[in-house]
């Protein structure tokens, strides 16, 4: 028996179920936008000091394609998307370090310039 595995090109990577995941996906309302830098989207949870950087794996080299769902869509450089976010992390929460995570799914969503 012959089995063929065909690569499916553009599919977005998964999340949720990653094997780079090391622990429990959890919710935050937040507020997403886009980074200048090495870190191309930012995620702060509202009412905290902390940044979450969106990836796709634990390190810097993973922001260049983050995970994120389709349905968040930035129209211009100066958005912000304001929502509910399940997020499951790739780094461990530490003090004064940027946890890395992606994004399964973002709900409620606003626009703001």
């Amino acid at each position: 028996m012959l089995v063929m595995v065909i690569p499916v090109f553009g599919a977005q990577p998964k999340c949720k179920g990653n094997p780079k995941v090391i622990g429990a996906c959890y919710s935050v309302h937040g507020r997403l936008t886009r980074g200048a830098d090495t870190m191309g989207l930012w995620l702060w949870p509202v009412g905290t000091k902390r940044m979450l950087g969106v990836t796709s794996g634990p390190t810097l080299d993973d922001a260049d394609t983050p995970i994120w769902p389709s349905n968040l869509k930035f129209n211009s450089g100066n958005e912000a998307i304001y929502g509910d976010f399940e997020v499951c992390p790739f780094t461990p929460e530490r003090k004064g370090a940027m946890r890395m995570v992606c994004i399964e799914s973002a709900s409620n969503l606003v626009v703001k310039r």
